[in-house]
């Protein structure tokens, strides 16, 4: 990610990646004890950037409130990444935060209400390795009418408290991604950036297209031989996995 801490710099980034033909932008950070991110001091700069580029927006938003939810939506925000949890002692002991399930959902209906897209984005396995949740987040999602869902999978990262946690097992994220595919049928399901990246590589991605994931973020390249084996066609596309058809086939290639 590019920091970018100030509005001033912001403007002056996204400015820049206009120019050299980006189409648009994933904006990010850390979230505050609310558990959102603090996107107030930078609306206008939004709003500025939208009006002077026609960059499509993405953001990370966590759980906005309805207000800022509908000041993101009038600043040109065009989607929202939108990280769901389905299990209250998971938001209590993993993010730390005194939330609830039900105030996920709310945040959920505030951007869906205020934003053209809503992403959800499904950690499996986010309760310390196990499953606690996840079928419940899916039927939360149904609420909403996604035009696409993301699953992430639980990895261990150096410097926390989780680095030495072992992942889910990969038939865990099978019956997520399975359980997933069978209640959205028409949409496209994404296995995201956030996954474990060596050991199981090759075959989480594997049983991800075998339950009827659409999109793989950065897959191996066995991975894409093994799609090309099952009948599938593959494009490699210059996006964020939860941008919407119709943006990313007008992407840009950023080696160009």
């Amino acid at each position: 990610m590019i920091s970018c801490p100030t509005p001033a710099s912001l403007y002056e980034r996204c400015l820049d990646l206009s120019s050299k033909g980006a189409v648009g932008v994933l904006l990010s950070g850390g979230f505050n004890a609310e558990g959102y991110v603090p996107f107030e001091p930078f609306l206008d700069t939004i709003e500025k950037i939208k009006e002077q580029t026609g960059l499509f927006i993405s953001a990370h938003t966590g759980l906005v409130p309805e207000w800022l939810a509908k000041e993101m939506g009038s600043a040109g925000v065009d989607l929202a990444d939108f990280d769901l949890i389905g299990d209250d002692s998971t938001i209590k002991s993993v993010l730390g935060i005194e939330k609830t399930v039900e105030d996920y959902r709310s945040s959920l209906g505030f951007l869906a209400k205020h934003i053209p897209y809503v992403v959800p984005h499904i950690c499996v396995g986010l309760h310390f390795g196990r499953l606690l949740g996840e079928f419940r987040a899916l039927e939360l999602a149904s609420e909403i009418d996604p035009h696409l869902l993301v699953l992430l999978v639980l990895s261990p990262t150096s410097g926390t408290d989780f680095e030495k946690l072992v992942p889910p097992p990969i038939n865990a994220f099978k019956k997520v991604a399975v359980k997933a595919r069978l209640m959205f049928p028409n949409i496209d399901i994404a296995l995201g950036c956030m996954r474990p990246r060596f050991h199981g590589r090759h075959e989480l991605e594997f049983i991800a297209l075998q339950s009827g994931v659409d999109r793989i973020e950065l897959p191996g390249e066995r991975t894409l031989e093994e799609a090309r084996k099952m009948g599938m066609i593959v494009k490699k596309l210059y996006a964020c996995c939860s941008v919407p058809d119709s943006v990313v086939k007008s992407g840009f290639d950023p080696k160009r």
